[in-house]
């Protein structure tokens, strides 16, 4: 929540992907949100250092099904928070469990000095999370003054404060612009922070998440991946981001982000929360089947499957929706890669590899094999490995023995 503007930081190890990416007072029926009954989650995009396989377990939640708010997972905040200029008041009257939703209302309302009140929900003390996947379903009012936000804080901020602590923004959005801001706070001689944007109807509902372990920090809008930040080695002093967090809700009204400018004719203006779901990762051997991955060569570029318009590269510095592969479980130990719903074909390795198969056959199989290294290699039913060709020219699947350039990085 305490941000402006955000510090870009350069040749500093920290790689940033932007991606640009249903109304109603009720849960959204025809959501393709997942149900907590699934473990898995099939977007993760972390940055590890040997290939995995990653199912998800879901370990906390809150789907608001009751009445009232669950008292043993939630604290309701009372009073202004006195930072970033906010103009509200927070109470539990403006906090309601209905309709299958979390309601959070702000209203023009004088109370304890503020213009206007509102609700603001923490875990502080019930529940915390270090690593896994954080999301929740959310539905924002957007009017000129709202700041809603679903935050972390770092559990140790009694004793340490804030930003040594540590902060991940899941979602913020402001007035009644449609874009959505994920950021880091944290410590490096002084407060730093990093993230990135993306844009949708706010006014809807949409799953907003991060992905989170020991290496990096990814945030994700209807499981489309839109930035991510590297926490590794305590870079740039991020250890905060190895620690417990715990989980914030809430809606501020005016503050430094948002400005003064409050539409009162808005109010009374309603925040949804469908629910809040928690996720532990769960690793295991072998191809990372139903999951979205990036290839990484050994140039350090990302391989593309060029919209399926070219043949592939394996040239980009980030990684955005075409540099993205849906692992396709194809039986025998063998898959298939699809990106922007067409498969990655090896043309038999009589030409330059494309992406723009409707359909599997035998030149849009793979063997996966994995190195020692943690690297992993592509084998065409050719028998030969897929090239990145140092990213010099398009991509192959002809050469008969694998090394560096036949060799790629999973989620790096």
């Amino acid at each position: 929540m305490k941000k402006q503007l955000f510090n870009f930081l350069t040749g500093a190890g920290i790689v940033l992907a932007l991606v640009s990416t249903v109304a109603s007072c009720k849960k959204d029926v025809s959501s393709p949100l997942k149900g907590p009954e699934t473990a898995a989650v099939a977007t993760e995009q972390s940055q590890t250092t040997e290939p995995r396989a990653v199912t998800y377990q879901l370990v906390w939640s809150d789907e608001f099904n009751g009445t009232s708010v669950d008292g043993s997972k939630w604290n309701i905040d009372n009073g202004n928070p006195g930072v970033n200029n906010e103009k509200e008041y927070y109470q539990s009257a403006n906090v309601a469990v209905t309709g299958g939703n979390l309601v959070i209302t702000a209203k023009n309302q004088s109370v304890g000095g503020q213009p206007y009140t509102s609700g603001k929900l923490e875990t502080s003390g019930k529940f915390s999370a270090q690593y896994g996947r954080i999301e929740a379903s959310i539905k924002v009012p957007q009017f000129q003054g709202s700041w809603p936000a679903f935050w972390m804080l770092g559990t140790n901020i009694g004793s340490v404060g804030w930003p040594q602590c540590g902060e991940i923004d899941i979602l913020e959005q402001i007035n009644t612009s449609n874009t959505i801001y994920g950021t880091i706070h944290w410590y490096n001689n002084g407060a730093t922070q990093y993230g990135g944007t993306t844009s949708t109807n706010a006014n809807a509902y949409h799953l907003y998440a991060v992905q989170w372990d020991n290496q990096s920090i990814t945030w994700w809008v209807d499981n489309t991946l839109y930035a991510t930040a590297n926490i590794a080695n305590n870079i740039n002093n991020t250890g905060a981001f190895q620690n417990p967090f715990y989980i914030i809700l809430n809606m501020a009204v005016a503050g430094d982000f948002p400005g003064q400018t409050v539409n009162t004719g808005a109010l009374p203006a309603n925040m949804y929360v469908d629910y809040v779901r928690v996720y532990k990762a769960v690793t295991t051997s072998g191809p990372p089947i139903g999951q979205t991955i990036t290839l990484k060569g050994f140039n350090n570029d990302y391989v593309s499957g060029e919209n399926g318009t070219q043949a592939m590269n394996c040239n980009r510095p980030t990684a955005s929706t075409w540099e993205q592969f849906l692992v396709v479980d194809e039986g025998g130990g063998k898959v298939a890669l699809q990106s922007m719903g067409k498969y990655v074909s090896s043309e038999n390795g009589t030409q330059a590899i494309t992406c723009n198969r409707t359909t599997v056959g035998a030149w849009e199989t793979f063997t996966w094999g994995t190195n020692a290294d943690g690297t992993i290699t592509l084998q065409g039913n050719n028998g030969k490995f897929v090239s990145s060709e140092n990213g010099t020219q398009p991509m192959t699947c002809n050469r008969a023995t694998a090394s560096g350039w036949e060799s790629f990085g999973v989620n790096k």
